[in-house]
């Protein structure tokens, strides 16, 4: 009782860039009522302000598609209903966007992760974080953590000129996104830190770390009921990707 009052006075005081990346409306056509019709949809979305990617280019191994104005993506099910534990390369590109080059994660015969966020390109010298998960853990949130600030939901939003929390999302699958302005000599560190605390961490969770026009690591988090994951730390502009339970930042 007192997380969802908490929850709400944070609401109400320091509103959020948006509640639900994909509406219910979105959910249920993706999730279900394609899957009845043996009609897989995977969904494409910004990953600042989680408008459709339309039209995006897509390569699933050698075929190439073309994702439609929604930014959805239909294919029929059954060569992946066929599978029980498996991954499909996937890479989807558009002009503007870094291209996201990842994988369908199959398992049980259901492709998990449907619904993916494209990064806009990034003026030289930039960095941005995108976490994505599944339905559960519900509420994910990114912590980033460098001189003079702490930024995520719960704290600062936004430092000027040093870094901001572009999405947050606090009902299953993400994004969750900070992008970094610049980096000094200084130290920073990011987590991912499970505000749902009934829920552990699933292991299909993922971090994408993007620099300028590309995808610099894709880090997938581990399996672990504690409360938080250190996903890395820059120092004097090195990255060291660490990705261990740690405790809450």
């Amino acid at each position: 009782m007192f997380k969802r009052y908490l929850s709400l006075v944070l609401l109400l005081f320091f509103p959020v860039s948006s509640m639900a990346c994909w509406t219910a409306k979105e959910r249920s056509e993706i999730d279900g009522f394609a899957e009845l019709d043996d009609i897989l949809i995977l969904s494409f979305k910004d990953a600042i302000d989680c408008k459709p990617v339309s039209n995006a280019q897509v390569m699933i191994g050698d075929t190439q598609y073309e994702a439609d104005a929604r930014g959805y993506l239909k294919l029929p099910m059954e060569p992946f209903s066929s599978r029980m534990d498996a991954k499909a390369a996937i890479k989807i590109s558009k002009q503007g966007y870094i291209t996201l080059a990842t994988d369908l994660i199959v398992e049980a015969g259901t492709v998990l992760n449907r619904k993916m966020v494209l990064s806009p390109a990034l003026p030289p010298g930039k960095v941005r974080f995108v976490l994505s998960w599944n339905s559960e853990p519900e509420d994910l949130d990114l912590h980033l953590k460098g001189p003079g600030f702490h930024i995520s939901y719960r704290n600062m939003k936004n430092a000027p000129n040093k870094a901001n929390l572009d999405q947050d999302e606090r009902e299953g699958y993400g994004p969750e996104t900070i992008t970094l302005d610049r980096i000094t000599n200084a130290s920073y560190g990011l987590w991912v830190d499970n505000f749902s605390d009934d829920e552990s961490f699933q292991g299909s969770e993922q971090v994408f770390v993007y620099s300028g026009d590309r995808l610099i690591k894709k880090i997938q988090l581990p399996r672990t009921s504690q409360r938080a994951v250190k996903i890395l730390e820059i120092r004097q502009g090195n990255f060291e990707f660490i990705n261990l339970p740690s405790s809450r930042p």
